[in-house]
């Protein structure tokens, strides 16, 4: 299949859709230069927007062309064909390009190890969260002695009385 001109299938159902690129930017939620980039050929939209556009695109010529586009875009993102492997000839006689072996394991490795990250981070927050707790109810116990302490102080202390204005002597009258 002969490469799509992404640039023109963008303009012309743009064009279809009847928006400016600024209003199939809003659509799209890219910028007004994305649009422009992209009829204009330096940049390509991702496969995410372009299944968007084709959901606002009305049935026709131009929707079977960006169908197209969306299909070369997705063999060119997911290579490998199920039943074929990387470097048997194919039906066109074209020999795909070999890829690297597959680890089908190498995931599961990484989310292990990311898990006994994360639970070494965990255990180092609640052994903190444990000393600290301690130390609040280290810091509670003396309040609250303190608190005791103000209390028998404050007993145990005679209690006086102001003396009364009129008893000092004065008649200022």
């Amino acid at each position: 299949m002969a490469a799509l001109n992404t640039a023109k299938i963008i303009r012309r159902v743009r064009q279809k859709l009847e928006v400016s690129q600024e209003g199939l930017s809003r659509l799209l939620n890219a910028t007004k230069g994305a649009i422009q980039h992209w009829e204009r050929g330096r940049n390509n939209p991702d496969l995410a927007r372009l299944l968007a556009l084709r959901q606002l695109c009305p049935p026709g010529p131009e929707r079977k062309d960006l169908e197209a586009l969306i299909r070369q875009m997705q063999a060119e993102v997911a290579p490998v064909r199920l039943g074929v492997s990387a470097g048997k000839v194919e039906a066109g006689g074209a020999r795909s390009v070999p890829l690297p072996p597959v680890r089908p394991n190498e995931n599961l490795v990484l989310l292990r190890r990311d898990n006994a990250k994360l639970r070494r981070t965990v255990e180092k927050l609640e052994s903190a969260l444990a000393q600290k707790s301690e130390r609040i109810r280290i810091l509670d116990g003396v309040c609250a002695e303190l608190q005791r302490e103000i209390g028998r102080t404050r007993a145990a202390a005679p209690v006086r009385t102001p003396p009364a204005a009129s008893e000092s002597g004065d008649s200022s009258a």
